[in-house]
């Protein structure tokens, strides 16, 4: 075996982007040079970057590697210490904390594509235009050298053995890593994994249909809480109120199929009587062919080609399926249309480019962008069928399910047609293992569907806690519960199976109460009348109030110190608030229009080949 290279230590500065008063307290960054194919190890070389934060005690009693998933999340600041102050007691003082950032990411030799290999043909351009640049890289970004370059990082640092913390996407990296080296694998937490057998297209499938059956989850929130929102008191009435805002963009209505009906969804002579189960089958048992034939008819009315509202709610819908705590944020964009907000809207040419947008790829590839389709595409172990991505298309144009016609393209294999796999997936086991893994998981995940921690627990053996809840994403998002487990686990080793309570339910936005009342009055303003616009909140930091929370598993970078909040002004009024919400929705379709144009008008004649 070669001899690690050791590490070269670089100004975090400079190789991060952030200003030294922002970075963490004792973070250091470096890079590793490691083979291009681990086969041939006196081959081609690239580089991959890491950080690492030391213990703060002085004393590491191990070193704890971490990814956030993917596969293409940036890593680097997988461990930076919350803003907030708080992080799980003992894990910033006892350990030391690395993040390896997988090749071919930002920092870890990033390549550019070049589009001269696409041809007019070409079945899948990425591909075409990445294995003709540099083949042999491109065929390295597996997971299988992502585990290996978290091995050879190790044995720059000179360790003997590693903990790991690793979320989503990577778990695969810690499955892979403890298969092929479980003589240096120590204590293990896997977070929300992914499912061994179902890499890549059957991962993406599942999760497609397990977050349409978290968008229930979704709205029968917002109906629990119906006297606040008074957006309907039941999933299926929330879900039209939801429905005539998302009709309305562009690129098409999502089709979706509405919640089961229950009883408070039928005309009230029927509530309680002999008809009601009979009421209530016949109205489940038909939404999905409802849902499709009125789907089939928005289509033949071209309504995909008319929509131009740009309210984004039906991605951030989609996206909530990562966190309950996003779900009081989505209530308040859905009650303000249903209230009468003002719908951002882009003129037709506009929106015509959006849709090209979403159903094609940038015009530039980008290996720190494309990661994603990358990897999938070079392991998946289904190979794809261009006829079945066709049909789940076709499917989807003519009316049908967004969230199931994208699972059925996503079994095809949507982005990789035209890409033969070129690397193997490896099947995890855990015979060699000391220390079997710590394995978390909600129980409710739509993004990772709780079978692969059971199948993780079947290869690897080891300890399943349950997480109450949805969330993907579990350790070090605030759920205390949690948190102490897995601190125990790497402290002592010991893990007891079982279940654990999810965080809290979120509680909806503040909204005015009789304080704010009697000092608007006070000050001369208009009180807000009890009732609908009851709801809007009177927070002063609106930027706390608006700023999106992080993804699952990832940990924000430090922010600029904020300034001393000036004394109070006068209360808003929900008309203020109106008005400032319909303004801040106004510029977002103006830099979605601008920012479209931008893109494609470089791009409306082709460029002459360089030579």
């Amino acid at each position: 075996m070669a001899a690690a290279t050791p590490v070269k230590w670089q100004d975090c500065t400079e190789m991060l982007g952030i200003e030294a008063e922002y970075m963490p307290a004792g973070l250091e960054c470096g890079t590793v040079e490691v083979p291009v194919d681990y086969s041939q190890p006196g081959g081609a070389k690239t580089e991959v970057a890491l950080t690492r934060i030391k213990a703060s005690s002085g004393q590491a009693r191990s070193a704890v590697f971490g990814n956030p998933g993917g596969p293409g999340n940036y890593a680097l600041n997988f461990w930076s210490p919350p803003l907030d102050g708080t992080a799980p007691a003992g894990l910033y003082e006892n350990h030391d904390l690395v993040a390896v950032q997988p090749r071919g990411l930002y920092g870890s030799n990033p390549m550019t594509c070049d589009v001269a290999f696409v041809g007019p043909t070409s079945a899948n351009a990425l591909h075409d235009a990445c294995f003709g640049t540099d083949p042999a890289y491109m065929a390295s970004f597996t997971t299988e050298n992502a585990a290996r370059d978290m091995n050879a990082v190790r044995e720059s640092l000179g360790l003997a053995e590693i903990d790991y913390v690793g979320v989503s996407y990577g778990t695969a990296i810690g499955t892979d890593f403890a298969t092929l080296f479980p003589e240096n694998t120590g204590r293990m937490v896997l977070d929300s994994n992914t499912h061994p057998d179902w890499r890549w297209s059957q991962q993406a499938e599942q999760g497609a249909l397990a977050q349409e059956r978290r968008l229930n989850d979704i709205f029968a929130w917002i109906a629990e809480r119906d006297d606040y929102y008074g957006l309907g008191d039941t999933p299926r009435k929330v879900f039209h109120s939801w429905k005539w805002v998302t009709d309305q963009e562009v690129g098409g209505p999502p089709n979706l199929t509405p919640p089961p009906a229950e009883a408070r969804d039928l005309p009230v002579e029927l509530r309680g009587t002999a008809l009601e189960r009979p009421a209530l089958d016949t109205i489940n048992g038909t939404a999905p062919a409802l849902a499709r034939a009125e789907g089939l008819g928005r289509a033949l009315a071209l309504q995909g080609l008319t929509n131009n509202a740009t309210t984004g709610l039906y991605d951030a819908t989609v996206g909530a399926t990562y966190s309950e705590q996003a779900w009081p944020m989505l209530a308040h964009m859905l009650k303000y249309y249903n209230d009468g907000g003002n719908i951002a809207r882009v003129d037709p040419a506009t929106a015509a480019q959006i849709v090209a947008a979403q159903e094609s790829r940038s015009p530039v590839f980008r290996t720190d962008i494309e990661m994603n389709a990358i990897i999938t595409c070079n392991e998946t172990a289904s190979p794809s069928s261009e006829l079945g991505v066709m049909a789940a298309k076709a499917d989807r144009y003519t009316g049908g399910n967004r969230l199931t016609t994208r699972a059925a393209a996503e079994a095809a294999g949507d982005d990789c047609v035209g890409w033969a796999p070129v690397a193997r997936t490896i099947q995890p086991n855990g015979d060699a293992l000391e220390q079997k893994p710590l394995v978390l998981h909600s129980e409710k995940d739509a993004v990772t569907p709780i079978a692969g921690a059971h199948r993780v627990v079947e290869t690897l053996g080891g300890t399943l806690v349950v997480v109450g809840g949805g969330d993907h994403g579990t350790f070090r998002t605030g759920n205390a519960a949690v948190d102490a487990v897995v601190m125990e686990f790497l402290e002592t080793g010991v893990a007891t199976p079982g279940r654990v309570e999810g965080k809290p339910s979120p509680e909806p936005l503040p909204r005015w109460g009789q304080a704010e009342r009697a000092a608007a009055a006070q000050q001369g303003m208009s009180a807000p009348v009890a009732g609908a616009d009851d709801w809007y909140g009177t927070h002063r930091d609106a930027g706390a109030a608006s700023a999106p929370a992080p993804a699952a598993g990832s940990v924000s970078a430090p922010a600029a110190p904020v300034a001393a909040p000036a004394a109070p002004g006068p209360l808003p009024t929900p008309q203020d608030l109106h008005q400032q919400a319909e303004k801040a929705l106004q510029d977002v379709a103006g830099q979605v229009e601008t920012a479209v144009k931008a893109v494609f008008a470089p791009h409306a004649q082709p460029a002459a080949p360089q030579g």
